[in-house]
């Protein structure tokens, strides 16, 4: 898959903006095999995810991280859905993103809101994305 540079530095500006904060960030994309590997040094789980956020040093008005993005995962999980795979990679973009940010999905309540701000900010840099 190719890398979407563009759609990524909006996707990251416009949840900056809406957050109030800047970003130092790196976004990796890796395969199954590589996100299967992190998965298990750093969560203890096996298998591949989708998406993994690593908050580093941050303060009140910067997010710094890294975002690791499965663009296997996304072409797969695409296929199935009614939209491209660079979408469901922007999704995966937009939920590490609010990770970084704050945002928990541990409950039904938080899974929610976090499906809420997802789409919504998906919807501000032009993906319809079917969750």
């Amino acid at each position: 898959m190719r890398c979407p540079r563009a759609a990524i530095r909006r996707a990251v500006a416009a949840a900056m903006r809406r957050a109030g904060r800047r970003a130092d960030l790196s976004i990796v994309l890796v395969d199954d095999a590589e996100m299967a590997a992190l998965n298990e040094r750093y969560l203890n789980h096996a298998g591949p995810t989708d998406v993994l956020a690593f908050p580093y040093e941050a303060d009140e008005d910067r997010v710094c991280g890294e975002i690791v993005l499965n663009a296997q995962r996304a072409a797969a999980e695409a296929a199935g859905r009614r939209h491209s795979a660079e979408g469901e990679l922007m999704l995966y973009l937009v939920h590490g993103l609010l990770h970084l940010l704050g945002c928990d999905d541990a409950r039904p309540a938080q899974r929610r809101e976090m499906r809420r701000r997802e789409a919504e900010l998906l919807a501000e840099v032009g993906y319809d994305v079917d969750f």
